[in-house]
């Protein structure tokens, strides 16, 4: 059986900050995504039929925004991305849920949510329009105090995270995204959760500012745009861990096989070296010969016991040939990515929120 990358992305924001509207609309534009740029993700049946019903309500009333989500409401999110084998490549799972749950204490699902970010390889952290557009006049009590549930969920270490700013259609004329990233990088809590993201020396994160808006022009298009920028890195730690495995098993695997082909080396020297030394006569060049006798059986021991590991431990489903699949996939949603990069070179936040000193940061930068 081939293995399969399970990626979970998880969706953040407080009740009304246009989660729902986003999935739905991500969902159009995988549907509308171009063939050219493969592998394509699709939704399964359930997920369709959720996400296809609170688009047509939202182009319907011409709103933009559906019903209030149930407050016990846990709707499960999948798509899988299509692969010429007929196995598919990856699959991604997402999350619907009502908003409140980051905001109000003794929340139904606020457990369930915040266990299911410490697992998850992503988090797509919803920024209500309406609300930047206050910040940008002066008006930070939503963001210091309503949002300090969602800093404190969004802050993971070495995760790909993403500040999707909705609503769009609010800001576009009156503010650059570029005003919009300075007036949150003003904000402590947002400055601290894409700063623990983003800084974490052991596994550095990915963290970006996206803006989306779901209505006017192409809004499924716009949509699409923050899942392709958290595929693009996660794909490429997919890769490099089907990779591992095509080579010859995990990383755990791979010390294994260290730790035993030590250990019969060592005991194939002890073994050669007592026999031999008891059996020459006595003198440094014989002993020397019988050094060296003793390195080469060892040598061959030790080929042999990795030559046996190998074959006990390499799958036989072409895992190498999915990791190139994967790395060629990430390779193509960055390129996809580099229309929106040019129109908005402020959507990097990496070296905005760097925890080095502020002199330092400039002459870095």
């Amino acid at each position: 059986m081939p293995i399969v990358p399970f990626i979970d992305i998880v969706p953040i924001g407080p009740a009304g900050s246009g989660k729902t509207c986003l999935l739905a609309a991500m969902k159009q534009g995988l549907d509308t995504y171009s063939p050219d740029a493969v592998p394509v993700l699709s939704a399964d049946p359930t997920t369709t039929l959720r996400l296809d019903h609170t688009w047509g309500g939202v182009r319907a009333d011409g709103s933009g925004w559906p019903a209030a989500t149930d407050r016990d409401a846990w709707a499960e999110l999948c798509f899988e991305a299509g692969c010429d084998d007929g196995e598919p490549l990856y699959e991604v799972r997402l999350v619907d849920y009502d908003g409140s749950c980051v905001t109000v204490d003794g929340h139904p699902v606020s457990r369930t949510l915040a266990a299911r970010v410490r697992r998850a390889d992503a988090v797509l952290c919803v920024l209500d329009g309406a609300r930047v557009a206050a910040l940008l006049d002066g008006d930070r009590a939503f963001f210091d105090h309503t949002m300090s549930g969602v800093w404190k969920l969004a802050a993971g270490r070495g995760k790909v995270v993403r500040f999707v700013v909705t609503k769009w259609d609010l800001l576009e004329g009156r503010a650059t995204l570029a005003q919009v990233r300075d007036a949150l990088v003003g904000v402590p809590g947002f400055v601290a959760a894409a700063r623990r993201s983003s800084g974490w020396r052991k596994a550095p994160g990915s963290v970006g500012l996206i803006p989306v808006s779901v209505v006017g022009e192409e809004p499924g298009r716009q949509a699409v745009v923050p899942l392709l920028s958290v595929l693009a890195p996660v794909l490429q730690v997919a890769a490099e861990r089907a990779r591992r495995t095509g080579r010859g098993g995990s990383a755990a695997a791979e010390v294994g096989v260290n730790w035993l082909a030590q250990a019969v080396t060592a005991e194939a020297v002890r073994r050669v070296l007592h026999r031999l030394v008891g059996e020459v006569p006595d003198g440094r060049g014989a002993r020397r010969y019988a050094g060296h006798a003793a390195v080469g059986a060892s040598m061959l021991v030790e080929a042999a016991v990795r030559t046996w590991s190998d074959r006990a431990l390499r799958p036989a489903d072409g895992q190498a040939a999915r990791a190139r699949s994967l790395r060629r996939a990430a390779e193509a949603y960055q390129w996809e990515l580099d229309g929106f990069r040019r129109r908005f070179p402020a959507s990097a936040l990496h070296g905005v929120v760097s925890s080095l000193p502020t002199p330092l940061r400039r002459r870095v930068g």
